[in-house]
């Protein structure tokens, strides 16, 4: 193992509007469902923007209790670039006495255009996802931070 262990520097948020989740049916592992994607906003220093409704996070509720998304949708930056998104990350959904937020680790990867948002193409993306559950709605946060 090296010595080094990389640090991670803010990128930008997501708030992602969901809609119901849909029951695809068992799968080997569990139970899996598609939760459509609404649509949302994207802030940050480098990128804002608004998540274009019309993706799908493709999820497995496994048996022993691992939650596994994979996620493929768009956001729109403020200047109109449309970049592609393609997030996947799996957790052990448990929760203690303290209701601490479930935190889901992620790894989210970019295809943008060539030009100003180029750079989402390179490089080591982390997300941190945040389910928020109440009221008629429900959404997640993704906190995207790249490796340095």
């Amino acid at each position: 193992m090296t010595n080094y262990t990389p640090g991670l520097e803010p990128v930008f948020e997501l708030r992602v509007d969901c809609g119901e989740p849909v029951p695809t049916g068992r799968v080997r592992t569990g139970m899996a469902m598609m939760i459509p994607i609404l649509g949302g906003t994207v802030s940050g220093a480098r990128f804002s923007g608004e998540v274009v409704p019309g993706g799908a996070d493709w999820s497995v509720m496994s048996d022993d209790g691992i939650s596994f998304v994979d996620a493929h949708y768009a956001i729109r930056a403020t200047d109109g670039t449309v970049v592609q998104v393609f997030n996947s990350g799996a957790n052990r959904i448990v929760r203690d006495n303290t209701q601490a937020p479930l935190v889901m680790l992620t790894s989210p990867r970019f295809v943008a255009p060539e030009g100003e948002h180029g750079w989402l193409n390179q490089g080591v993306f982390v997300g941190t996802l945040v389910p928020e559950i109440g009221g008629e709605t429900f959404s997640v946060r993704i906190g995207v931070f790249k490796a340095v």
